[in-house]
C-alpha cells in the first residue's frame, strides 16, 4: 500500500530521494514525464496523428510537461509547448526546456496582453496537458494562469493534468478561482491527500498513481498514515481455493433480513456472498416471506423464522440466529430487516450474545438499532464487527447531520472505529476503511454506478464471504470494497454509470477476481 501524503509530506519524500538514494532531480522528471506521455497515448488511442498543447509553468511541474512533449513529439504527435509565464525556472525544467527539438515542437511564449481568441486558437487540439502549476500553490492561481486556466475550462476539449489539476490544494482538494478541470489527473510518487476529498472530485476527474521509481522504503504507510489500497493490494490477498475444497470448506454465510417492505435487499446480500466465493450461503428472514423468498432463491439455503404480525422477525427468532451462529464462518445481518423497536433489540441481543463466527457485517437497518450504544462488554473472544455505513447512517451513529460527515470522513471513520471496537466502512466516493487501532484504509476503487438501490446489500455479502474465506476481517473489509467497485465499472455499458442493476454488480465481481488473478476476460 501507498502512504496519502500533503504537500509537506511530498516535498519531503522528494528530498530524501534525493539526498539518501542519490536519484537525480533530472531522472524523476524523465519518469514523471514519460508516466504523462504514456497517458497521453492511452487517451488518444484512437486519433491517427492527434494535436497536443501542453501548458507549461516555471516550476518542477512544468518540467514534467515538457518531458511529455519531448516524448509525444518523438511519437510523430503534433505538439505545441505554451508558457503563459515568465517567471524563472526551476534548473531542471530549464534544462528540458533546452532539449526540445523546436523543428518538432511549436514554442508559445504568451504575454501578458495576449487575449482569449488568441489563447483558444492555441489550444484547439485533440488533447492538453496541463503542467501549469505544481503542488505547492498557495491561494488561486495569479495572471496570467487564471486567465489561461478559465480559457481553458470554456473550452470543450480532453485535459491531462500533472500530478494535480492547476489551482487544486493537495492538502484540502479546495478549487482556487479558477481550477484547471482535467479529465484525468496522473499523481506522482504518492496520492495527496486533496485527491480524495468530495470537493475535488468535479476537478480532478478519473486518476491514478505513477510511483516513478521511488524507493519502497518512501512510499510504505506507517502506523499512522492513511494507506491507499489499490489494485496490487487486492491481488495479494484475494483468496486461493484450495483444489480439495468443498462447499463448507469454501465458507458459510449467514445472512439475517428482510420484512414486510424490503426482501431484495437479503436476496441481493445473498448473491453478494455467493458471488465472492461464499460456499454455503443460508438466509434467515420472517417466515410471512418464505414464498416470495422461495421463488427468487435457486443456491442459497431459506431459513424462515418466527415473525411478528407486521412482517417482522419476532423477538423469538434471537434463540434460533444464536444457534445458527455457532455454525457460521460469517454473518451478515440488517438487509431490509425494518426498523421498529422490536428489531432494534434483537440486532442488539444478536450481536453482543453471538458466537462462534469469525466476523458480524451489521449493515443497513441493523446500524440504525446501534445509534447512540456503546458494546462495551464485547472482547476479543467474540466475533469481530464489521460497520458499514453511508454518510447518513453514519451521521445517525454519531448524532450529527451527513454534511458534517462528508466534511471528516476519515476522523468520522478512525471515531466510530474506536467507539464500537468495530471496523468501520465509510461507503462512499473512495470508501474509507479504519480499524480499531487507527489505521485508515482508503479503497481505490468506485463508480458512480452505484449510486442505485441495492449496491451496499451486494457489498455486506462480499465482505461476509472474504471473511468467511479465512481472510482477516479488516483485509476482507478492504478487499470486499476493491471488487465492489471495480465490479460497478464492469457491470453496464453506459460508461457514467446508469442503468446498472444491483444483481449485476454482483455478477461482475467473478470479473474482477479474474482480472486480479490477470486472466484475461472468458470468451
Amino acid at each position: 500500500m501507498l502512504k496519502i501524503v500533503g504537500t509537506r509530506e511530498m516535498q519531503a519524500v522528494d528530498a530524501a530521494a534525493v539526498a539518501k538514494y542519490g536519484m537525480a532531480g533530472l531522472e524523476l522528471m524523465e519518469r514523471a514525464g514519460r508516466g504523462l506521455a504514456e497517458q497521453a497515448r492511452i487517451m488518444l488511442e484512437f486519433n491517427p496523428r492527434p494535436k497536443v498543447a501542453v501548458l507549461v509553468g516555471g516550476g518542477k511541474n512544468g518540467g514534467d510537461g515538457l518531458v511529455c512533449a519531448r516524448r509525444l513529439a518523438g511519437f510523430g504527435m503534433d505538439v505545441s509547448v505554451i508558457l503563459p509565464t515568465k517567471s524563472r525556472m526551476a534548473p531542471e525544467t530549464a534544462a528540458n526546456f533546452k532539449r526540445l527539438n523546436s523543428k518538432k515542437i511549436k514554442i508559445i511564449k504568451l504575454n501578458n496582453d495576449f487575449s482569449g481568441k488568441t489563447l483558444q486558437r492555441f489550444l484547439d487540439a485533440d488533447l492538453v496537458v496541463d503542467a501549469l502549476l505544481g503542488i505547492g500553490i498557495a491561494g488561486s492561481p495569479r495572471e496570467p494562469a487564471a486567465s489561461v486556466i478559465r480559457t481553458l475550462n470554456s473550452m470543450r476539449v480532453k485535459v491531462l493534468a500533472a500530478d494535480l489539476p492547476s489551482g487544486l490544494n493537495a492538502d484540502t482538494g479546495e478549487a482556487g478561482q479558477p481550477t484547471v478541470r482535467a479529465d484525468f489527473t496522473l499523481t506522482f510518487g504518492l496520492p495527496k491527500k486533496g485527491l480524495f476529498q468530495p470537493e475535488a472530485m468535479a476537478w480532478v476527474g478519473a486518476w491514478a498513481v505513477d510511483s516513478i521509481g521511488f524507493p519502497q522504503e518512501l512510499l510504505h504507510p506507517q502506523a499512522d498514515d492513511a494507506a491507499y489500497f489499490n489494485a496490487r493490494d487486492a491481488a495479494a490477498i484475494m483468496p486461493q481455493r484450495p483444489r480439495d475444497a468443498h462447499k463448507r470448506t469454501a465458507g458459510k454465510v449467514l445472512i439475517i433480513g428482510g420484512s414486510a417492505q424490503y426482501h431484495g435487499a437479503l436476496l441481493l446480500a445473498g448473491q453478494g456472498a455467493i458471488r465472492a466465493g461464499a460456499g454455503y450461503v443460508t438466509l434467515a428472514y420472517p417466515e410471512s416471506l418464505d414464498m416470495v423468498v422461495r421463488q427468487h432463491v435457486v443456491e442459497e439455503i431459506c431459513c424462515p423464522l418466527p415473525a411478528d404480525k407486521n412482517g417482522n422477525l419476532a423477538g423469538a427468532a434471537i434463540k434460533h440466529l444464536l444457534s445458527m451462529a455457532l455454525e457460521q464462518d460469517a454473518i451478515v445481518i440488517g438487509p431490509g430487516l425494518g426498523r421498529t423497536s422490536r428489531v432494534f433489540h434483537l440486532v442488539r441481543a444478536f450481536i453482543r450474545e453471538a458466537s462462534g463466527t469469525r466476523s458480524i457485517v451489521v449493515d443497513a437497518d441493523a446500524l440504525h438499532a446501534l445509534a447512540g450504544v456503546q458494546l462495551s462488554r464485547r472482547s476479543r473472544r467474540l466475533p469481530a464487527l464489521i460497520l458499514t455505513p453511508h454518510e447518513g447512517e453514519a451521521g445517525r451513529l454519531r448524532g450529527v447531520p451527513p454534511e458534517k460527515i462528508r466534511a471528516e470522513r476519515w476522523a468520522t471513520a478512525r471515531e466510530l472505529a474506536r467507539w464500537y471496537a468495530a471496523i468501520i466502512l465509510l461507503k462512499g466516493p473512495h470508501t474509507v476503511a479504519a480499524n480499531p487501532e487507527g489505521r485508515l484504509r482508503i479503497i481505490g476503487a468506485g463508480t458512480p454506478a452505484l449510486a442505485t438501490a441495492g449496491t451496499g446489500d451486494v457489498l455486506s455479502g462480499a465482505v461476509a464471504a472474504l471473511s468467511a474465506q479465512r481472510l482477516e476481517p479488516y483485509d476482507a473489509a478492504a478487499l470486499a470494497v476493491y471488487l465492489h467497485g471495480r465490479a460497478g465499472e464492469l457491470a453496464g455499458p453506459d460508461p457514467g454509470g446508469i442503468g446498472v442493476r444491483a444483481r449485476e454488480v454482483a455478477d461482475a465481481i467473478p470479473l474482477v477476481i479474474r482480472q486480479l488473478r490477470g486472466m484475461p476476460p472468458p470468451k
